[in-house]
């Protein structure tokens, strides 16, 4: 195997164990939210839409309890997250497990 072929195998086994540690991380939160950046998953959000004079108007999103899904991160748990965003925010609310 050349070096390309080894560096692609090793970038798609990290987006599966990346994936793998999403599906389980889900399972303990409450909120999925996408930006154009990236995905989080939370337990506590806030989208706060912001008008910002006649340049328009962007999304103030404040998450806390955070995973971010994002594979260079060394430490995707962290305790808040504030995010500004001109275009969409979507938030979705993760199906609760029946007890």
């Amino acid at each position: 195997m050349d070096s390309i072929d080894e560096l692609d195998m090793y970038e798609a086994e990290r987006r599966l164990q990346l994936y793998n540690e999403y599906r389980d991380a889900a399972t303990v939160f409450k909120y999925y939210i996408e930006t154009e950046l990236r995905a989080y998953l939370c337990n506590h959000q806030e989208v706060e839409p912001v008008l910002a004079g006649g340049a328009g108007a962007y999304f103030k999103v404040t998450m806390r309890d955070v995973w971010i899904y994002e594979a260079e991160r060394i430490n995707r748990f962290v305790p808040e997250v504030v995010v500004y965003s001109v275009n969409d925010v979507h938030v979705q609310v993760l199906k609760e497990e029946e007890a």
